[in-house]
């Protein structure tokens, strides 16, 4: 059961070997995978952020020297990066147990002994067992030797399944970290585990209701945790950190547990050409198949009025971590393996905003009646309402109609710095139109108000940096490194511009 603990004692002299069942405390900080794109959601199957976790034992180590196996640490641990505190005599070696317990694992580690093997007859209900030895597996099917003869398993037409004596030497239920110590004298100590794992991502999606009037919005926003670990981390500290960090990939060390696969063959040729007996080892750890345990399903209680609890706390401000931001959730979390959890981020009341419309135009193509985006541009200071770091997200935008509230739109939202501008997508209008047509070197662009009030109208024309128009018949600021045409269109009115493209 103790993996590697068990040959780290082997291997040293008169070694004791000490478990650590699990973690008092545990602190999770979460770093966002830098390749996935805003809009993209987290793949449970591939999470490509990473996080620092930091865990608290208590643990009692003998005098002489000591195998310490934590058990319980992530199954993406990067044994490299480890660092544990608190031992009196510090640590000598440390070690990662990659064999995990799993279907395909004790078939593998059971090869050449005996099983109970347990047949149900699914018509009848009858239940038959008998002793079989497992001759092959877990790849390629599952081969048996019974009274009858030779034959694979699940391929009887009936239900059944292997019982074992015991669990084989060597498996575990949980990743272990084994360490290598020596203490001069007993001790209970408070050791501290630290160790970056992989499997690990978090987003922040944010959510905007426009106030009645239209002259501000309230802005909340939540953070996503995604772990794709099979270990669980209840009640932990949990941190975000927002930016980019330079990062260098890390071989992982696989969990070597093969997926169980049950093949059937023509009859009578089950023992032509049969393998000899050997271990079938194949690291796949997203491949393992997961131990469960059922139980009997309970019918839910009938619901009873009850007070609603009270509202979580604000989270606190972001904090400075070098150049990146460093993010807070109030209360311990219970992270669940496998899953996600959403957590209030931020909440910021009575933002004010600017709405305006905008377009893009390139010089090369003609555009004939398209619609201009409705955006609400936000500047990041304390005197409109922000004032805050905002991480990277998706946005939703609402505006309340009556009784209900309705969806304006849904975009993104960059890693926006305090002093900087944010927008919000408001979907598109189609009463403010945009003409380009192009003629030899000139270029005319028009464009039309079909409301009853007057609109202000930003004309983005070619790329970040360019310094390709001249001639312009109006002013070309640059608006986020863009040359724009920043026009009021009065009501039910128009407005033009020509310009001319840099040879």
């Amino acid at each position: 059961m103790l993996g590697l603990a068990v040959l780290l004692a082997a291997a040293v002299p008169h070694a004791s070997t000490v478990r650590s069942p699990g973690p008092e405390h545990v602190s999770l900080t979460i770093y966002r995978d830098p390749m996935r794109r805003r809009q993209q959601a987290m793949n449970l199957r591939w999470l490509g952020g990473f996080a620092l976790v930091t865990e608290t034992r208590r643990i009692h180590v003998p005098a002489g020297d000591a195998v310490l196996g934590f058990e319980g640490v992530a199954d993406g641990i990067i044994p490299a990066s480890a660092i544990v505190t608190g031992l009196p005599g510090g640590t000598i070696e440390k070690n990662r147990d990659a064999r995990l317990l799993s279907p395909a694992a004790l078939i593998d580690g059971t090869l050449g002994r005996e099983v109970t093997l347990r047949r149900i007859d699914r018509k009848t209900g009858k239940v038959n067992e008998e002793r079989a030895t497992i001759v092959a597996g877990p790849a390629q099917g599952v081969v048996l030797r019974t009274e009858s003869g030779i034959e694979t398993l699940g391929c009887s037409g009936l239900g059944e399944s292997p019982r074992y004596d015991g669990v084989p030497e060597g498996l575990s239920a949980k990743p272990v970290l084994s360490v290598l110590t020596h203490s001069p004298q007993p001790a209970d100590v408070t050791v501290g585990l630290s160790y970056l794992a992989s499997g690990f991502d978090w987003s922040a999606s944010y959510v905007a209701n426009v106030a009645p009037g239209g002259a501000s919005l309230d802005l909340f926003a939540w953070l996503t945790l995604a772990n794709s670990n099979a270990q669980g981390f209840p009640d932990a500290n949990v941190q975000a950190v927002a930016g980019r960090i330079e990062r260098q990939d890390i071989r992982e060390i696989a969990a070597q547990a093969a997926k169980l696969e049950l093949h059937c063959y023509p009859l009578g040729t089950t023992t032509s050409d049969l393998p000899t007996i050997e271990r079938y080892r194949r690291a796949a750890a997203d491949s393992a198949e997961d131990i469960v345990v059922t139980g009997a399903r309970r019918f839910a209680p009938m619901a009873y009025a009850v007070a609603a609890p009270p509202p979580p706390p604000p989270p606190p401000p972001p904090e400075d971590l070098g150049d990146l931001k460093l993010y807070r959730v109030p209360e311990t979390v219970d992270v669940s393996p496998n899953g996600q959890k959403q957590v209030a981020l931020l909440v910021q009341h009575r933002v004010r905003f600017e709405k305006v419309y905008r377009a893009r135009l390139y010089s090369w193509a003609a555009v004939s009646g398209a619609p201009a985006s409705v955006v609400l541009r936000m500047r990041n200071e304390e005197k409109s309402g922000l004032g805050i770091p905002l991480p990277a997200g998706t946005t939703a935008l609402y505006q309340p109609r009556g009784d209900t509230r309705l969806l304006l739109g849904l975009g993104t939202i960059g890693d926006t710095a305090k002093g900087e501008k944010a927008r919000l997508v408001a979907g598109v209008s189609r009463q403010i139109l945009v003409d380009q047509t192009v003629q030899g070197r000139d270029r005319h662009v028009s464009v039309s108000n079909g409301n009853a009030f007057p609109v202000n109208l930003e004309v983005a024309i070619g790329m970040a940096g360019e310094q390709a128009y001249v001639d312009a018949s109006a002013p070309l600021e640059r608006i986020d490194g863009i040359q724009t045409w920043s026009v009021v269109i009065p009501a039910n009115g128009s407005a033009k511009l020509d310009y001319r493209p840099r040879r």
